[in-house]
């Protein structure tokens, strides 16, 4: 039993780094909300209305949202709209909130060469 309790304890603590992030407050007040799984962005917009809330964006899936929640009441407001999690959107960026670029590419702009 004793063997394998470096393995599990690298595996809790490698699970449980990113969890330490939520702990902090958002520096820009926005806070990801994840919902059930199987809700879609019509089920999400509709609980942030109930909450009081409206959707700044939607992740990359369609039961998360990111909204602006600078109050701890926000946050359990959203929560008894039936979110799951409501976590800093910053712990999120690059896994589940998607990001799109504010300017296009260099290598988009550019013209092809005609051929």
């Amino acid at each position: 039993m004793f063997k394998n309790t470096p393995t599990i304890l690298l595996i809790a603590i490698i699970g449980a780094t990113p969890l330490l992030a939520a702990t902090e407050p958002a520096e820009d007040g926005r806070y990801a909300a994840i919902f059930p799984p199987g809700w879609q962005v019509r089920d999400v917009v509709l609980a942030a209305a109930d909450a009081g809330h409206s959707t700044l964006t939607i992740g990359r899936t369609a039961n998360i949202g990111v909204f602006d929640l600078p109050h701890r009441d926000d946050r359990n407001a959203m929560r008894d709209a039936g979110a799951w999690l409501v976590l800093p959107a910053s712990v999120f960026r690059g896994c589940l909130i998607d990001q799109t670029p504010i300017t296009p590419s260099p290598r988009f702009t550019r013209e092809s060469p005609a051929t």
